[in-house]
């Protein structure tokens, strides 16, 4: 078997609909406080479009990258974290709603051989728009990884 070619691999964020929510949301609560006192309606455009764009900038922030034998994880709070791909032992295809660096409740749960690289006894879990093509890239780097349905 050869191995797998090495480069750069950029993967987007799979967004839910509850995201694009969110950001409507926002703008509706940005209203209602200069509606209740009176203010000028202009308060509350200028209010909710700083928010609104606000919100989009961190929501499309959000992105992955396989790098050679890293995987790199870029939060709009943080600068690009990297964990190393020989380290991972196993994934899993999950959805859930507990905090994590994911737009998406199709995650991807990734474990790994050593707790100190998360420090937490917690698996990573991301959200790629492409769950089968990063899982596959991954597995092509460490073929030891476990796939877990």
């Amino acid at each position: 078997m050869t191995k797998p070619e090495r480069g750069i691999v950029f993967y987007k964020s799979r967004i839910d609909w509850w995201i694009p929510a969110v950001v409507v949301f926002t703008a509706a609560v940005a209203f209602i406080g200069p509606i209740i006192d009176g203010e000028i309606f202009v308060v509350g455009i200028v209010v909710a479009v700083w928010l609104c764009i606000l919100e989009i900038l961190m929501f499309a922030s959000v992105k992955y990258q396989i790098c050679d034998d890293r995987l790199g994880i870029r939060n709009p709070l943080y600068k690009w974290e990297w964990f190393p791909i020989e380290k991972i032992s196993e994934i899993r295809k999950t959805s859930g709603i507990l905090s994590a660096q994911a737009l998406s409740t199709k995650r991807v749960s990734i474990k790994f051989s050593e707790k100190k690289i998360l420090k937490s006894a917690m698996p990573l879990e991301i959200s790629p728009k492409d769950r089968d093509g990063f899982i596959a890239r991954l597995k092509e780097i460490n073929p030891s990884i476990v796939i877990k349905e």
